[in-house]
């Protein structure tokens, strides 16, 4: 077995790259941090860190280990308080974190476990996907489903897209847009892996390629931005965007009676027990 407390020793070293540093920031003495190195690299039967006189660095096999090693410490912590259900992280992209997470969690730690501490971690899905696999985040919330095995997924909600334009736009006067319209846009994108291309596809099929996407920003925000300043359209969340058209900042170009929209998903580890805070918080936004 190894001791996660030597692990915790080996990667103080090569954060502080001495042992008198490693044995200041972890509140033990030289001799133990000496100790915990030498009972890992006997354990393991690999040599981790090369000693200097007054520092010390990687090896290339503690190099190689070091990611393992940060994983497995973040994995114990959120053990740790995933069992004292002291806190929640939810991984989420741009925009749900923005426009969506915000009222079903106040109401779910209300309702189903008050008191709870939660912490919302932004970033793109291809990321979120990244963070599930290494414990980072106890649950996702994102743009398309996370099938691949280890994990569990699950349809949360479906929500419409709209084609936005600036205020006295040509198209503005059209009581609905045609795919040629949309097609000769010069369209401003949002975050890469947003699932907005997959969800176009599966109303135009492969016709989605003629799309003209001509800017690609990291924010739905920042699209608002510059559709408003005049360079470009977009197809963003309806629910982004519905202030800003009924203060007539921006305009919705209509696409006749077809819908447009994007589903959106839950995912969190296979092996989480069903007592676990994340499951409650799948649970209680299906049936929201």
């Amino acid at each position: 077995m190894i001791n996660l407390s030597f692990i915790r020793t080996f990667v103080s070293l090569a954060e502080t790259g001495g042992f008198s540093a490693s044995a200041r920031a972890l509140g033990l003495s030289q001799p133990t941090v000496s100790q915990h190195l030498r009972k890992l690299e006997e354990v393991l039967g690999v040599r981790l860190i090369e000693r200097r006189n007054t520092s010390c660095s990687l090896t290339a096999q503690g190099a190689a280990l070091l990611p393992h090693a940060m994983t497995l410490l973040r994995s114990a912590e959120r053990f740790a308080q995933v069992a004292e259900q002291q806190q929640l992280t939810i991984g989420c992209s741009g925009n749900i974190a923005s426009y969506f997470i915000s009222p079903e969690l106040k109401a779910f730690v209300d309702q189903v476990c008050p008191g709870l501490s939660w912490r919302i971690h932004t970033d793109s899905n291809p990321a979120l996907l990244d963070a599930l696999r290494t414990d980072a985040i106890d649950v996702a919330a994102m743009e398309w489903p996370a099938n691949e095995d280890g994990l569990q997924t699950h349809f949360w909600r479906e929500e419409d897209l709209v084609v936005i334009a600036p205020p006295g736009h040509a198209l503005v006067a059209k009581d609905h847009i045609t795919f040629s319209d949309l097609a000769k846009l010069d369209l401003i994108a949002g975050e890469s892996g947003s699932g907005t291309v997959s969800a176009l596809k599966r109303v135009f099929g492969s016709k989605a390629e003629r799309l003209q996407i001509s800017h690609q920003f990291q924010s739905t925000e920042a699209v608002k931005s510059a559709v408003k300043a005049g360079l470009g359209c977009s197809i963003v969340l309806r629910r982004a965007v519905e202030d800003d058209l009924v203060a007539g900042k921006l305009v919705q170009l209509k696409f006749g009676k077809r819908r447009i929209s994007k589903s959106f998903h839950l995912a969190a580890s296979r092996d989480l027990p069903s007592s676990a805070p994340a499951l409650k918080l799948i649970s209680f936004l299906k049936a929201a």
